[in-house]
């Protein structure tokens, strides 16, 4: 099982009961209103109703449950504008004393449909009812909140509203939505110099591997490791791919490749695919390294038993490799089949001539090979390991099919070393 990635998790909904509680001096004290200003404003049946509630509500240690069931009462009897912000405020102010998050967000709603919330606190007031429809798991309510009070452009130094609604799809179970919000939101972000949160590109990473969207995890792998590089995102990054995508042993053989680049190669079974894949008896000398990789991370032993075979056919086709690179090059060279070249091109890839191998890998898709995405894929992956970056780039993006999330990593890879 792919385990959780080391990311720190979205919770800015779970610190809103103490926000608004910090927040009742602003919002239910100093704009509270002692008794309606004047007759005008509010209506003669609004007033007879909120005036003895409000008196026990603000009191120090008011009974607030004696006078709650009048407050159907009052907000039936709200008639105006004035009316009705007064009356949001009392059930605000009462939320608050009472820990009471269905007062809290009625409160808040009444006060901005009222269409009398001070303009400059209007996003906070939004951000509160977002909050606390989130608490409510009224997710869409929660959005619609967020969303205005984003654009009010409000903002504090806890209050993360992109994360936030993201967390609302995650939360309904619409991880498709969340991810491709999360997307949107970065490249926002990124158009105006800010920095992508990584939490944000961990839990949508995370939520593509729990959901199984092949697609977006690829897509978001790339904006997380490119955004932040690190050896860890990389190895998050790789486990999700590689666990989401069926890949035939040659194509493992490319991804491990690469896992074996960023260094994030940390179990058996993966040192153990790799050399399946490439084979002793054919990239030997590569086989070699893998073993000693093996070795040094405490995965395979000397005294292990498949260490002592792979490594006896390793070391006694190793030299021979070597000594036969020559006559395979000129073979591949001289023969009409495009599939020598790229057996040339694997020979010389495992002795690590990359030129050769890129020479060899370009010269069958020269000769019209068939098998094009793995020419391709290889071919982005030998101009990668000379520091060919631009050119492996613009090779691995034309490669398609089953291998494209390889190539799409190993060009990401090119990218992150030419940065």
């Amino acid at each position: 099982m792919f385990p959780s990635l080391s990311s720190r998790a979205l919770s800015p909904a779970r610190r809103l009961v103490s926000a608004l509680a910090m927040s009742a001096a602003l919002v239910g004290g100093s704009m509270m209103l002692a008794a309606p200003a004047a007759a005008q404003d509010y209506s003669d049946n609004f007033v007879k109703a909120y005036q003895p509630v409000q008196t026990v509500v603000s009191a120090e240690g008011g009974d607030i449950a004696s006078v709650s069931g009048q407050f159907p009462a009052i907000l039936a009897a709200a008639e105006t504008a004035d009316d009705k912000f007064a009356a949001g405020n009392l059930l605000l102010m009462a939320g608050n004393k009472a820990t009471n998050a269905q007062w809290q967000r009625q409160g808040l709603e009444l006060m901005v449909a009222s269409g009398k919330a001070p303009p400059e606190q209007l996003g906070q007031f939004q951000f509160f009812i977002g909050n606390l429809a989130y608490n409510a798991q009224d997710y869409a309510a929660a959005r619609t909140a967020l969303e205005a009070a984003q654009t009010a452009g409000y903002s504090a130094p806890d209050a993360d509203i992109p994360g936030l609604i993201a967390e609302s799809y995650f939360a309904e179970g619409n991880g498709q939505a969340g991810i491709d919000y999360i997307k949107q939101a970065s490249e926002r972000l990124q158009a105006s110099g800010g920095q992508v949160p990584e939490r944000w590109l961990l839990k949508a990473l995370q939520t593509a591997y729990n959901e199984q969207l092949v697609g977006p995890a690829t897509e978001i792998s790339t904006l997380l490791v490119s955004t932040y590089p690190t050896e860890q995102n990389w190895k998050n990054a790789l486990q999700v791919v590689g666990a989401l995508n069926e890949f035939e042993p040659q194509q493992q053989l490319d991804f491990l490749r690469l896992m074996r680049e960023t260094k994030v190669m940390s179990d058996r079974n993966e040192y153990v695919r790799y050399i399946e894949a490439a084979d002793p008896r054919i990239m030997s000398n590569e086989v070699q390294g893998v073993l000693a990789d093996a070795v040094a991370a405490g995965q395979l032993s000397a005294s292990d038993t498949y260490y002592t075979e792979v490594k006896s056919i390793a070391d006694q086709r190793a030299a021979a490799d070597q000594s036969e690179i020559g006559n395979l090059v000129s073979e591949a060279q001289g023969s009409a089949e495009p599939e020598r070249a790229v057996e040339a091109g694997d020979v010389a890839w495992s002795l690590s001539d990359f030129a050769q191998a890129e020479a060899m890998y370009q010269l069958a898709l020269d000769k019209g090979i068939a098998d094009r995405d793995t020419a391709l894929t290889r071919l982005g992956m030998s101009q990668t390991k000379q520091g060919k970056y631009a050119e492996a780039q613009a090779t691995l993006e034309q490669v398609g099919g089953t291998r494209a999330p390889i190539a799409q990593m190993w060009a990401l890879y090119a990218q992150t070393r030419a940065g």
